[in-house]
């Protein structure tokens, strides 16, 4: 983070990597070892690891992504948003919602006002795998990430992380930088929709909506 003496000036620098699918099944343990060195070497703060759509190397191309993104929500409660340009200067102020991989290093736990030894306690699960890193711990989710269909209901593990960071989650994210203009065909998000996403593994919320997730909670058992 930079050190700028306006605490609402100050970012982190950050760096992204996307990766076919198929090519993390085939390399996983080398991605992992590769992810989790890199932590340690930068001190990072935050990582966050899981399904999303990668952004375009043409800054104009965002705007089609972002449509996607709203579009793709909807239907996968998996599905990350990682847009580092409506982002950026967010997270300073507080964290994403859980993703599959996760790092909240110990400046952020600290936050949480306990150790590491609570976090443990709090996600004990059998399928959750927790390691121990120079600047924080490493959170996986399961064995793998998982889009975690809307059908199937609310993805218990992502509920359980949630529960335990939400005092330090920052709800008013940037999603907004492909906002619909005046004549916009498409579905965006809006500031309204965007608080939504962010909190749809809230045990109160709505997201996509309340008639989608009673409907799944009672065919799957999910609440």
């Amino acid at each position: 983070m930079n050190d700028d003496a306006v605490p609402s000036n100050r970012t982190y620098s950050s760096i992204q990597f996307y990766y076919r699918w198929s090519w993390w099944l085939e390399n996983k343990d080398a991605w992992r070892q590769f992810v989790l060195q890199t932590a340690g070497i930068l001190d990072a703060a935050q990582v966050y690891s899981g399904f999303a759509m990668a952004t375009p190397l043409a800054y104009g191309s965002r705007s089609e992504v972002s449509v996607w993104e709203r579009s793709l929500t909807t239907h996968f409660y998996g599905l990350d948003i990682d847009d580092y340009l409506g982002m950026h200067g967010e997270l300073a102020v507080g964290i994403r919602p859980p993703t599959w991989g996760f790092l909240p290093s110990d400046t952020w736990r600290e936050k949480l006002d306990i150790s590491r030894e609570q976090v443990k306690l709090n996600l004990h699960h059998p399928s959750i795998k927790i390691e121990e890193l120079s600047v924080g711990l490493w959170i996986e989710l399961g064995e793998e990430p998982s889009l975690y269909p809307v059908e199937d209901g609310v993805p218990a593990l992502p509920v359980l992380l949630n529960k335990l960071l939400k005092p330090i989650r920052h709800d008013h994210m940037g999603l907004l930088s492909g906002a619909q203009w005046n004549g916009d065909p498409n579905e965006r998000f809006n500031d309204a929709d965007s608080l939504r996403w962010m909190r749809r593994f809230d045990a109160d919320s709505d997201w996509p909506s309340a008639e989608l997730r009673q409907r799944a909670a009672k065919t799957t058992g999910k609440q």
